[in-house]
């Protein structure tokens, strides 16, 4: 081979290595700017999302003391309602309640006694405001089933009538039934909030994909579980 030949390519396989080096410090240099982007958005977003988290612990915890004093305020006014409900009907009917008056008194002092749902119903926005949407919607069947109780004792005593029959009633919602809504509602409320934040605060939970192949993994032979 001449000289001229391995000049050649002695240069030829030096433009090739400067080459392959090249692509890969850009490669290198791309990844290392993408990793640095990724640092930079988790230590801008980290606090935003544990501000958020915050405010909405708050909200939901808002919501559950109102719904709980609420419930709690209700339950010794259930059998007065139902009395009242009772005594109402028949009298809207034009029929005997058997009722005694003594006992149509406390009742009507003890359904009196009874917190409205004002303040249920505000925090159930408040939790709407701060999201997410399924812990809204919780929020809120929370709010309409103490605002339903909270009609029923306001409105024990008032008397109703169909405009096309004639036929007058009293309210034909159970008091006790309601209550029950209510704390369904509570419950349920309490459960999807403590799982979104608990979710919130350790990260996506592993996919049943991602869960299945470990129990797959665990079943091999030769593993320790068997």
């Amino acid at each position: 081979m001449s000289d001229l030949m391995i000049a050649i390519v002695g240069a030829g396989g030096a433009l090739l290595g400067a080459a392959v080096g090249g692509a890969a410090a850009v490669k290198a240099a791309t990844v290392q700017a993408r990793h640095g982007q990724e640092t930079a958005r988790l230590a801008y977003e980290g606090p935003i999302d544990a501000a958020r988290r915050t405010a909405q612990r708050a909200a939901y915890a808002r919501l559950l003391t109102s719904a709980h004093e609420f419930q709690a305020a209700a339950a010794p006014a259930l059998g007065a309602a139902r009395l009242l409900i009772k005594a109402t009907d028949a009298r809207a009917r034009n029929e005997p309640h058997g009722i005694a008056e003594q006992a149509l008194d406390r009742a009507q002092a003890a359904v009196a006694q009874t917190i409205g749902a004002a303040e249920v119903v505000a925090a159930a926005q408040h939790v709407t405001l701060e999201g997410p949407p399924h812990i809204a919607v919780a929020a809120n069947a929370v709010a309409d089933s103490a605002h339903e109780l909270a009609y029923v004792f306001e409105h024990a005593e008032q008397i109703y009538e169909e405009v096309p029959s004639g036929r007058r009633f009293g309210v034909e919602q159970s008091a006790a039934a309601l209550h029950s809504r209510l704390t369904l509602a509570i419950a349920r409320f309490t459960e999807s909030a403590s799982v979104h934040l608990n979710i919130n605060g350790r990260g996506p939970v592993p996919t049943p994909r991602r869960r299945f192949l470990r129990l797959r993994r665990a079943d091999r032979p030769g593993t320790l579980d068997q």
